[in-house]
Order: structure tokens, then sequence, then C-alpha cells
């Protein structure tokens, strides 16, 4: 079995990508090495996300450290780059799906997650079980409360009853982790009327190869925004009109966090000159989704 964990970063989060991939090597002590692990990373250096001239920190420092971290990362096969046209993670997302076209599942993963190290493998001995339900398939962990009630079909037990957006106030290495016996629960989100799937892209996602190359990951999107909720509306779309068998699942009792209370990356961005443009790829991604959508089939 092929597993690809992917990974994209910009430099300023160099130092969240170092801790992302800790946290996978102690994670790996943990699994059966046995399957085919990749970490595909992508860091943009592109002149469109920063201006080097006006920097105070050059572009060799980032390419050296990533150079470094993929020497540390022997656990597993490694691909690890600077890219000038790969400027966001869904240009990133789309590269690996048309790069290994014989994965079975691919893992999104952002520098920002916090998980316990045991993670991991409960993924992994999930994975086949499911593989037999299902082809086509989404499995998450579960999350503490976030931004509001469409979200609760993920959010963990323990986290229920607090307020709507917790996640900001969360202490993430306290709340992440395993709060229970594991299980495998199938998941069908009845608060949201546009599909019964819920997920975010890079949340210690798994997605099985066969749903993603199915729906893909659209080239007008560019580089960043909507593409898990394209995934998820996608997916509704083929479940009604063609009824292909996707189901998501979750792992019960095995919280993930993101990483608010402790994320620092102040140093870099006061001596990097960056160009935020989120909001412009955003624009990109939403104005193609319905023609895309359209396409899918």
């Amino acid at each position: 079995m092929k597993i690809v964990i992917q990974i994209f970063c910009l430099p300023y989060e160099i130092d969240e990508l170092e801790n992302t991939l800790n946290q996978l090597r102690r994670a790996s002590k943990y699994i059966d090495l046995s399957n085919e692990w990749v970490i595909d990373v992508c860091m943009s250096t592109s002149n469109d996300m920063v201006n080097w001239p006006k920097s105070s920190i050059p572009k060799q420092y980032f390419e050296e450290k990533l150079l470094k971290l993929k020497w540390q990362t022997d656990w597993c096969e490694r691909n690890f780059r600077t890219s000038d046209t790969i400027n966001g993670c869904v240009s990133h997302r789309r590269y690996c799906n048309d790069t290994y076209k014989d994965a079975q599942y691919f893992l999104w993963l952002d520098t920002d997650i916090i998980f316990e190290e045991r993670t991991l493998s409960y993924l992994q001995n999930a994975l086949q079980p499911i593989g037999d339900i299902t082809k086509y398939s989404i499995i998450t962990p579960e999350l503490v409360r976030i931004w509001d009630n469409t979200w609760d079909v993920l959010t963990n037990e323990n986290f229920i009853d607090k307020p709507l957006g917790y996640q900001q106030d969360a202490n993430p290495y306290l709340d992440s982790g395993i709060k229970g016996d594991v299980s495998i629960e199938a998941v069908q989100n009845s608060n949201s009327p546009q599909s019964r799937f819920k997920f975010a892209g890079g949340w210690f996602t798994c997605i099985s190869g066969e749903l993603l190359r199915k729906i893909g990951v659209p080239e007008s999107f560019g580089h960043y925004g909507y593409e898990d909720t394209f995934l998820m509306v996608a997916a509704e779309k083929l479940v009604q009109t063609k009824q292909l068998d996707i189901q998501q699942f979750k792992l019960k009792n095995v919280v993930v966090c993101e990483n608010y209370k402790y994320r620092n990356n102040s140093y870099y961005i006061n001596n990097l000159s960056m160009y935020d443009r989120r909001e412009e790829y955003k624009k990109i991604a939403e104005s193609n989704f319905m023609v895309e959508l359209d396409n899918v089939e």
C-alpha cells in the first residue's frame, strides 16, 4: 500500500514544517513500514510570494534548511523541493495527484496541525478495513469544537459542549491526543444542505487515490482555496447522480488541533517582505467552482 503525505509551506512556516516532520518521525515508530510511505514537501520560494531583494533573510537560508530537514527525514521515501510555480497548497495537492498515480491514499497535512504520535498508526490500521468497504473514501480524525455546528459531526464528545470557536483558545498539546477507545465511525453530516461530507484540507485528512483521481484538483483553481469544499460537493454529486459508493469515516477519539495558541512566525514575517495573495487566489478558485462542478461526472 502506498500512502503519500503531502505538506506545503511558505518560507515563514519553515519552523512549523520542522515541528510537523518531527511529529511524523515520532509517529513512524508505531507504523508498519512494509507499506510504502512517501513524504512530499514543497516550499514556495517564488518571487510572486516573497520580495527577496527587500527581505533581510536570504532565500538561500530557507533552501539550506529545507535540505537539512530532508536529510533528517530518513524513515520513508522523501521528496522535498522548492518551487517557483507551486504557490499554495492547492497547486501542490494537484501536483501530487498528478505525480503519484499509483498511490492508494493521500494524506493532506498542514504545518500548524498538532497530533499525538499514535495518530498515524490508528489511521494506517483503518485503511484496510475501510478499503474493504469502499475504494472511494475520506478518513479524518476528530476535532475540538470550531466555527459552527456543521462541524459538530467531527467534534470529539469531550469538546462538544465548548463554545463555537473554541479552537482559537485551545491548548493544542493538551487537547489533541487519544481521548478514549478508538474506533472507526461512519460520518454523515446532517447539518449542511450542501453535502453529507465534512472535512478540511490539511487537518490530517486522508483521501483514497481512487476518489481523488475521480474528482481531481481542478487546474483552474490555481494555488489556494476551496479544493476541500469542491471535493465535498463533487462527492455528493457523484453519490446522487452516479450512485457512487463514496463514504467518509472518522477515527473516533483521535483528536488533532490547529496550533492557534503557540504559533509564532513573527521573526520570519518581520524579516521577509511577503505578498499575502490568499484572497486573490481564493477569488480565482471561487470563480471557477461551478464550472468545474459541472464537469464532474
